[in-house]
């Protein structure tokens, strides 16, 4: 969710700005501690890996933009695919 608020051409812009791009220290960390969990407990890492990557290219307007729409996304797609769509069983695999 706060990938998503980051993303924001204006709200993301100000609250990275404002915190002095500290905020992007703290997301690469939170990020990295995510993936090292992730690979340790053989889960899929390719959310926080694409969150290190927007967190080195978040000094590049545009790009970090886009990247953390892209971030948020994967991780989107890591929760459900890892605890289903929020219904009873989750996905069934054939």
């Amino acid at each position: 969710m706060f990938e998503l608020i980051l993303g924001l051409p204006l709200l993301g812009g100000m609250v990275v700005m404002g915190s002095g791009w500290g905020i992007s220290g703290v997301m690469l960390a939170v990020h990295a501690v995510t993936l090292l969990l992730s690979l340790q407990h053989r889960q899929s890492f390719y959310g926080s890996a694409a969150g290190i990557a927007t967190c080195l290219l978040v000094s590049v307007p545009v790009a970090g933009m886009f990247g953390h729409w892209v971030t948020a996304v994967l991780l989107l797609v890591s929760m459900v695919d890892r605890y289903g769509a929020g219904v009873s069983g989750g996905f069934r695999r054939f």
